[in-house]
């Protein structure tokens, strides 16, 4: 199920959170509940990585987070963006790679996960387009974005009177 206002509010928040428009705790505060998309929980789960939770502080300056972290979360966003269902199996932390958090059962750590579970989620689909489920979604989402996406060419020649 798709939650559009709930998809909106987030990618909104997060677009504001990266580049230093709000703090921590603003984005905290304006976060969606999960009613039922799935991508709100994931997402919202991976974001919690992207800030410290001990003081309120915007990403920006020694608080900022690094390139391939912006990168990310823009995937992330152009995800909630679009109309994909969210298709993965529910891990903690699903941005972050299952194999590397595999453990096996008698070592615990927080966000550890099985071997199985992380087998099965990668099995799932192409977890380097994640939160997309394949890569050709990923590439129909860039193709297509909703947001900055303008007018068609044919049009605005149109206008110009060309």
């Amino acid at each position: 199920m798709i939650d559009r206002a709930a998809r909106d509010q987030l990618s909104g928040n997060l677009r504001h959170l990266i580049v230093g428009g709000i703090t921590n705790d603003q984005f905290e505060r304006a976060t969606p509940v999960d009613d039922g998309d799935p991508a709100i929980w994931a997402i919202t789960d991976m974001s919690w990585l992207l800030y410290s939770d001990m003081k309120e502080h915007r990403l920006v300056g020694r608080h900022s987070i690094a390139p391939v972290w912006k990168r990310e979360v823009l995937r992330w966003i152009l995800f909630l963006d679009g109309d994909f269902e969210y298709r993965w199996p529910k891990i903690s932390l699903p941005g972050l790679h299952p194999i590397r958090r595999a453990r096996p059962m008698w070592l615990s750590w927080h966000n550890a996960i099985s071997h199985d579970r992380a087998s099965e989620f990668l099995a799932a689909g192409d977890y380097n387009a994640w939160p997309f489920i394949s890569r050709s979604e990923y590439k129909h989402a860039l193709r297509h974005p909703r947001r900055l996406a303008g007018r068609p060419r044919s049009s605005q020649t149109e206008q110009l009177g060309n």
